[in-house]
């Protein structure tokens, strides 16, 4: 059972910024958490008034938030002073519970599956998790994820928590970084005189859950007694068929400062790896948090950024919230080049040159005298066509960017489209001296640039 403080508080702080100041202190300050009984918060009120206003005007503003915490509780009660005998023994049980409740996890509403943006760099990892997370400890156990710095691993572990607690609300998933593991071990060691009080914490903590998930893994390293604890830790868990999920930063055969018999355990199970987003895939995670934020980037801009920040996907979110920072600051709206350069002036070289999508778009409308919002908007004028399935051509020839990425840059045309305009210059090319001149002339603006 969760701590219903923590989830009184939490509640409190998103209610404050659903009702007016007034309403709040006149209703909700003196409301105290009693206990959760039956899935159900015991709130109490010193007056029967406020019982009753708050069952009659706030109740729903309340579900709603409930329902937005992912735990097991899913309605509150009311009652009055007098009303309290009636949960005495609930409150006794609450005691007896209170160790083991505060072990278990909340999880991050903003990582779920259907925030994560899936490509191929992280499709595998995806398709995985998803289904521990419908059949946690008979499907992929242990599930180890490894990858870089920034890839999303986190994201997917705390995924897999919402999702398991949005169909089983009691379920006991206890999520915790390596570090706290070997801090509550070396805790349960160090004073002799509590010794065998402390192990006893240690094993329930860890033991006594449905699904268990360490991130960084890789930090046992030199921690010779963590990972004989962790090694019995497993076989427990396993045993009893309780789920085990695992990330790092590397597969587990290259976690050669675990003792075998460890690293043997983290590899029986399905070990799968996030690696570096391509560049299809950073844009549609710069597209979908643009979209969360609920803010406006031509593709243009998208583009630029995502060229830009190929190494993670924190370093690529890191840019966008600059950017709209930056434009809050000054009052402008992002969406011109030249803005976002000035807002990542810091984290990026603008005076080098970059071949990117845009930057061929740039050099073929200039070429042929066109706006760029012409050629990638709908237009069909005959020189604006024709400027439109040059840039196409050259872009997938000097880049080799996927028809869809080409598609998704010019107004979302489809692939057929795209294909059509690449060969259809690539042809006449070879017969028309004056187009070969022209995609030559236009090569040579890129490079000089």
């Amino acid at each position: 059972m969760e701590d219903c403080n923590k989830i009184w508080n939490v509640l409190l702080l998103e209610i404050s910024n659903k009702i007016s100041t007034v309403s709040y202190d006149m209703w909700f300050n003196s409301l105290e958490p009693l206990t959760i009984a039956h899935n159900k918060l015991i709130l109490v009120a010193k007056l029967k008034s406020t019982k009753n206003t708050i069952n009659s005007n706030y109740r729903n503003i309340i579900l709603d938030e409930i329902k937005k915490l992912n735990s097991y509780v899913d309605d509150f009660i009311i009652i009055t002073p007098e009303e309290i005998p009636v949960y005495e023994n609930q409150l006794q049980e609450d005691k007896k519970e209170k160790e083991t409740v505060e072990n278990y996890s909340f999880f991050d509403n903003n990582f779920t599956f259907d925030k994560f943006v899936v490509g191929q760099s992280n499709q595998i990892v995806y398709v995985a998790a998803n289904a521990v997370a419908k059949q946690p400890g008979t499907l992929h156990n242990p599930l180890f994820i490894y990858g870089g710095v920034g890839l999303g691993k986190t994201h997917i572990m705390h995924a897999i928590g919402n999702e398991i607690l949005k169909h089983n609300k009691k379920a006991k998933i206890l999520y915790c970084t390596t570090e706290q593991f070997v801090n509550d071990f070396i805790d349960s060691i160090r004073n002799n005189k509590d010794n065998n009080e402390q192990n006893r914490k240690f094993r329930e903590k860890y033991r006594n859950v449905d699904i268990l998930m360490l991130d960084d893994i890789q930090f046992l390293a030199g921690k010779t007694g963590t990972q004989e604890a962790l090694f019995h830790t497993f076989n427990d868990l396993y045993q009893y068929k309780k789920q085990i999920v695992l990330s790092s930063d590397r597969h587990p055969k290259e976690l050669t400062f675990l003792e075998e018999r460890l690293q043997s355990r983290f590899a029986s199970g399905l070990t799968v790896d996030i690696s570096t987003p391509d560049l299809e895939t950073r844009i549609a995670i710069l597209q979908k948090k643009a979209f969360f934020k609920n803010v406006n980037l031509p593709i243009e801009v998208v583009y630029f950024i995502a060229e830009r920040f190929d190494s993670n996907i924190r370093e690529l979110e890191g840019a966008l919230q600059k950017v709209i920072f930056y434009c809050q600051l000054v009052g402008k709206e992002p969406d011109n080049i030249e803005i976002i350069k000035e807002a990542l002036k810091d984290d990026i070289d603008v005076t080098t040159h970059i071949l990117s999508i845009d930057t061929i778009v740039d050099a073929t409308c200039s070429y042929y005298n066109v706006k760029k919002q012409e050629i990638i908007g709908k237009k069909k004028l005959k020189q604006i066509a024709y400027a439109r399935q040059v840039a196409i051509y050259l872009i997938n020839d000097m880049l080799g960017v996927p028809l869809a990425t080409i598609g998704s840059y010019f107004g979302g045309r489809d692939h057929t489209t795209i294909i059509y305009a690449r060969d259809k210059i690539e042809e006449q090319s070879k017969t028309d001296n004056m187009l070969a001149n022209q995609i030559k002339d236009i090569k040579n603006m890129i490079q000089k640039r």
